[in-house]
């Protein structure tokens, strides 16, 4: 679980997390359900459903609210939170207990700085023994006074069901120079076999996990860009140029992959970006992985191996 939560915050996060599908509106107050979760907000003013990320955006201070449902314990969610939260840049300002849709939570108020622009935000974490809930609300430090009060309660308010149909189960078997970290009804998470623990950034990983939205296979191009670059785009990085785009076997199952170089203003050189969907009968796979200009070409060839051993249950 710690390698995976690192990981998360690294795509933060997901995180974490890739577009969607427009969100539909529920038909009780004003609460929109936000696609591919179980979590229902109720929009600010000016917010509209995102279709970057998975979750609601304003464009207008660049204010946006972000959905992550994590297969881990609330208490180990939060303890390995604080344990990332300094080595991704955050600085906490504030943090106090919550309720989330009556689980026990946490709030926690911070400032972070992106491509040179201060930027302020909250994140409550809230669950149970089973499963955890996570609500990223962010925007530019200059918009942090008029939208406290409305991001505050929009995560407070929060409606999160309890699990129903049970997601996609598949098999993985990691190429040799991956180990697996986390394996869970959600998902999968792996890292380079010689990164120490705590995972450093640059550490290669893949992330594989299983989403209940369905995905039209005539889209998946343009929805696996859309994935690779929202996810990238929540910690600063963007994609900079695409070096292969096309339709893959990954197993017995046909889908699409995508193989980025990646700029992070942070950063020098050019990183890996990773990406591959599977569009399934009910819900879609996705893997999303990543890896530092020294390791990049070995990474790739470690990602494409272990995706191809792809099969459902």
């Amino acid at each position: 679980m710690r390698a995976t939560f690192v990981c998360g915050l690294l795509f933060l996060a997901g995180c974490a997390d890739e577009p969607r599908s427009t969100p539909t509106r529920e038909d009780s107050r004003s609460h929109v359900a936000i696609a591919g979760t179980r979590v229902a907000l109720a929009p600010p003013s000016g917010f509209e459903p995102s279709e970057r990320v998975r979750g609601l955006e304003r464009a207008e201070g660049k204010a946006k609210i972000g959905v992550f449902e994590l297969t881990a314990s609330y208490a180990e969610a939060l303890r390995n939170a604080h344990e990332s939260w300094a080595a991704s840049g955050m600085e906490l300002t504030g943090e106090e207990s919550i309720a989330l849709d009556g689980r026990a939570g946490t709030l926690v108020e911070y400032r972070r700085m992106e491509r040179g622009a201060a930027r302020g935000g909250w994140l409550a974490i809230g669950g149970d023994e089973r499963e955890t809930l996570l609500l990223l609300a962010e925007c530019d430090a200059s918009a942090v006074g008029e939208l406290a009060t409305a991001l505050r309660a929009c995560l407070l308010g929060v409606r999160w069901q309890r699990p129903g149909s049970s997601l996609a189960s598949f098999e993985l078997h990691p190429a040799e120079g991956l180990v697996l970290v986390s394996d869970d009804e959600r998902g999968k998470a792996y890292v380079a076999a010689s990164a120490p623990s705590p995972v450093p950034a640059g550490t290669p990983f893949l992330l594989a996990n299983a989403h209940s939205d369905s995905l039209a296979r005539e889209a998946l191009e343009s929805s696996c860009t859309q994935r690779l670059s929202a996810a990238l785009d929540t910690v600063g990085a963007s994609v900079a140029s695409i070096e292969r785009s096309g339709r893959v076997e990954l197993g017995s199952l046909g889908g699409w992959e995508l193989v980025a170089r990646v700029r992070d203003p942070r950063q020098p050189g050019d990183w890996l970006g990773y990406a591959a969907l599977v569009p399934l009968a009910r819900g879609h796979l996705l893997l999303l992985g990543h890896a530092s200009p020294t390791e990049s070409r070995t990474a790739l060839e470690l990602f494409e191996r272990t995706a191809r051993t792809l099969r459902l249950r």
